[in-house]
């Protein structure tokens, strides 16, 4: 995209020599670049917007600061619909779509969802990975910390008690299901801030009363939960309707949720019907072991890397920039209770492996496809996009189920190109995965309606998922946690990849034999990270969908 952009300039630049375009053109592009500079200045005003005020370093979720940010909000909406963009080029209409889907996401935190009232997961003070969380949240450092970066960490742990008190007020309506999931993760910062007090009392004293009296707030938030949690209602999902709404307007999904549903049956039993005839196919062949050492682990991946970018870029499928290599630091992904300093480290003996350790430490070369072209490049590319909508990381995972389906999409897309050929029992491990993401789809579902529980849809993926998953998974905490506070990130996976899927059918249809699956990819990527309904308007120039989400 940016040579294209290049190539454009130059030929701008050349002398002109055709007539000059006729007057009522020229005012139609000057009323049009006016109109997308009216937009920009509109999106950078909702993006600061959407940054909580603050009291005392505490970011202020109370009804008086919500309602403040709301009517703002519904203020800017009103400008945004006033603005005509039907003579726009169709790049710029996907852009004002964009904005479109994210002020709807913040619509829908203020009339739906409320995490502010209803969600205690929501008030996690350190940001060790628990999904949506409030504004301000931080990692936790290694110590000694110097300079601005001890005044700032020093100030952070100072408003944990503030933050906490404020939550206990806020939480109006909390939901027993995200209640019980809030015991859960007070508990680790409770864990984290005793360990980070103890670690300050040998090499930075000054911050070890700031971390005591946070793990004593954090304590206390727990103790008041757990007082309270057995009289909540017991669901937490925003109700069928509200999720329909979530996928057609913020989302921008052109499917209702017992369309997905079913979609999303039909590929648990592909996945689980490939999975049987592969392991057929391969039977007398032994799994292979996993790794036993962080050496040993370290070195499969850089090889599986390696060998995956190499295939890649040999094939002719996607153009991987130099910037897309192996990161030697990236190390195992770890989940939120992983990071618990009371819990074993990874690799103590004796292993007790999650359900994707099971699969990465056999062989990681499918969960790399997901994650290295997939997450990373998503990652870096995106870090080096300057467009004044495009560019902006998005907000309430509208670009959701592009990003989750681009990198499942590539899981399947190596097993379907031959690149697992000689790899028989990693071909089981993809169609493994396949399966237990399929199998996410209706515990999604089923929360979001209010028809089960959390435990009902944990039990559900477990029981479905193939291989590899029992009850306590970490896995299948994390995922069923987070797929009842964020609409959409179950299914995500799926049907970015059904959406992908068909978006490559459309355009290889148009195209005929001159369709070129390499340039397919590229296009895609260079649209950026935005709905797939947006970017199949462009790569196609068909509205249908989209026309039906305004």
């Amino acid at each position: 995209m940016k040579l294209k952009l290049r190539l454009l300039a130059a030929v701008m630049a050349l002398p002109v020599l055709a007539a000059a375009p006729a007057a009522p053109a020229l005012a139609q592009a000057e009323q049009a670049a006016s109109g997308y500079a009216e937009l920009v200045a509109l999106y950078d005003a909702f993006r600061a917007l959407t940054v909580p005020e603050m009291a005392a370093g505490v970011p202020d979720y109370t009804p008086p600061a919500m309602a403040r940010q709301y009517d703002r909000l519904r203020t800017l909406q009103q400008k945004l619909r006033a603005i005509d963009d039907t003579a726009w080029p169709v790049s710029e209409r996907v852009d004002y779509m964009v904005i479109l889907a994210e002020m709807r996401g913040l619509e829908f935190q203020h009339r739906v969802m409320q995490p502010w009232k209803r969600d205690p997961v929501f008030y996690s003070t350190t940001n060790l990975g628990f999904g949506p969380k409030m504004h301000g949240a931080f990692g936790i450092p290694e110590l000694p910390l110097a300079g601005d970066r001890l005044s700032r960490f020093k100030a952070q742990l100072e408003a944990v008690p503030a933050a906490l008190r404020q939550a206990r007020i806020n939480l109006t309506d909390p939901r027993g299901d995200l209640a019980r999931l809030a015991i859960v993760q007070k508990q680790v910062e409770i864990n984290v801030f005793g360990e980070l007090a103890a670690s300050a009392e040998k090499l930075q004293p000054e911050l070890a009363e700031p971390a005591r009296r946070a793990q004593a707030a954090a304590a206390e938030f727990k103790a008041w939960l757990e007082s309270i949690e057995a009289g909540l209602p017991a669901h937490g999902g925003v109700g069928r309707d509200n999720y329909a709404w979530y996928l057609k307007n913020v989302l921008l999904l052109p499917y209702t949720p017992e369309q997905v549903e079913t979609i999303g049956e039909r590929e648990y039993q592909r996945q689980v019907a490939f999975l049987k005839i592969e392991e057929h196919r391969n039977r007398g062949i032994p799994m292979p072991e996993p790794v036993t050492t962080r050496a040993e682990f370290d070195a499969k991946r850089k090889a599986e890397d390696e060998h995956l970018l190499k295939l890649l870029r040999d094939g002719q499928w996607v153009t991987i920039p130099d910037y897309v290599a192996h990161d030697p630091e990236e190390g195992p992904y770890q989940f939120p209770f992983e990071r618990d300093p009371s819990k074993p480290g990874l690799f103590d003996p004796p292993l007790n492996l999650h359900f994707f350790f099971q699969a990465e430490f056999r062989d990681g070369l499918p969960l790399r496809a997901h994650n290295l072209p997939g997450h990373m490049f998503d990652g870096l590319q995106a870090a080096r996009d300057t467009r004044p909508v495009r560019g902006k990381p998005r907000l309430f995972f509208v670009n959701g189920l592009r990003n989750e389906g681009w990198a499942f999409y590539l899981e399947e897309m190596i097993l379907q190109a031959g690149m697992l050929e000689d790899r028989p029992k990693t071909r089981e491990i993809d169609y493994i995965l396949g399966a237990k993401r399929a199998a996410r789809v209706v515990p999604e579902i089923r929360m979001q309606a209010n028809q089960w529980t959390w435990k009902q849809a944990n039990e559900s993926l477990i029981a479905r998922t193939p291989k590899w998953m029992k009850p306590g998974d970490a896995v299948a905490q994390f995922d069923i946690e987070l797929y009842l506070r964020q609409p959409g990130y179950g299914i995500g996976y799926y049907m970015g990849k059904v959406e992908l899927e068909k978006l490559l059918a459309d355009v290889a249809m148009q195209q005929g034999e001159a369709f070129d699956i390499k340039a397919f990819h590229d296009r895609f990527r260079a649209a950026g990270s935005i709905p797939i309904s947006l970017i199949r308007w462009e790569m196609t120039g068909r509205d249908d969908e989209v026309s039906a989400m305004r």
